[in-house]
């Protein structure tokens, strides 16, 4: 079953793809400059609230419960693998915006089907884009799973 749900993923990740290259193709880059800020507030948030979490007592608190996932992994441990993931997503954004601005003739075609002409640009945008809603989507995954371990320490600490 968790092969099947990767390869679900998978597909659904290549077919977002494709759309935002062939149906979705406007001239929407303009909006990576404030895609790049957003990506950068984040993965600032992330870093900060890790290394917070890092110099707390909340992290020794995670540390002593087993996680409920995985009986070898502590709470921290999956915490610690959400910012993780979270934060390279992030900046594999970045990277691609960065390289989209900075590499010179995108727009070479490369190929075409039907009557769509396919080039480095269409692509690596409809990626940045596809990149683009996966952060936000992780973002507040994040936000709201940190959330629950911030609940779930401070209820912990009251019953003590």
């Amino acid at each position: 079953m968790k092969n099947f749900s990767i390869y679900l993923k998978i597909i659904l990740s290549i077919a977002t793809i494709v759309l935002l290259i062939f149906v979705w193709n406007f001239d929407n880059d303009g909006a990576f400059d404030s895609i790049l800020t957003f990506l950068s507030i984040i993965t600032g948030f992330s870093i900060t609230a890790l290394s917070i979490i890092a110099s707390s007592d909340f992290s020794k608190n995670l540390y002593l419960k087993e996680s409920s996932k995985n009986n070898s992994l502590t709470l921290l441990h999956e915490l610690v693998y959400l910012f993780r993931k979270s934060t390279l997503i992030f900046i594999s954004g970045i990277m691609l915006i960065l390289f989209y601005e900075f590499l010179p003739t995108l727009d070479e075609e490369i190929a075409i089907l039907g009557a769509k002409e396919i080039s480095i640009s269409s692509i690596l945008k409809a990626v940045i884009w596809f990149i683009t809603g996966v952060s936000f989507m992780v973002f507040i995954n994040l936000l709201l799973t940190f959330s629950k371990f911030i609940i779930r320490s401070v209820s912990n600490k009251r019953i003590e």
